[in-house]
């Protein structure tokens, strides 16, 4: 695989109970740079070059990610791999599937612009497949346009 189809992470989304009181916790307490935010809905923040800590309200996940919530020992999360087009989700969604992953949600057009597809891996951690119009990672790492 060439290009952004080598396989990374380049977002981590943490399901979290409330957005403004995450994103305190990870610009102000911790440091982390925002980079975009949605109020009560979701907040991005650099954590690394190429790398997005998205903090999403727990409650909207279910609707792209299936059944999710805080338990004993496992609070939801998912990884996301950002590609440069469209037509790489569904490729990486099928990929997937032909790994042993669980098709959670198949490559949707999204009204934010993208399109997306989410599956579980064979321990239920759910990966997200994300093309987005406006994402970029600069040359010095710098995320842009989530």
């Amino acid at each position: 695989m060439t290009g952004t189809t080598i396989p990374r992470i380049t977002a981590i989304t943490l399901g979290v109970r409330d957005v403004d009181v995450a994103a305190r916790f990870y610009t102000e307490g911790l440091g982390f740079t925002p980079v975009s935010r949605v109020d009560g809905e979701i907040a991005f923040v650099q954590a690394g070059p190429g790398l997005l800590l998205a903090l999403w309200n727990v409650a909207s996940m279910p609707g792209e990610y299936g059944d999710v919530g805080f338990g004993a020992l496992a609070p939801p999360m998912s990884l996301g791999h950002n590609v440069s087009e469209a037509g790489q989700v569904d490729a990486l969604y099928r990929r997937a599937l032909a790994a042993g992953a669980t098709s959670i949600s198949a490559p949707t057009e999204r009204e934010w612009g993208g399109v997306s597809a989410c599956v579980a891996d064979p321990d239920g951690f759910r990966w997200d497949f994300v093309f987005n119009p406006a994402f970029a990672v600069d040359a010095d790492g710098r995320v842009s346009g989530v």
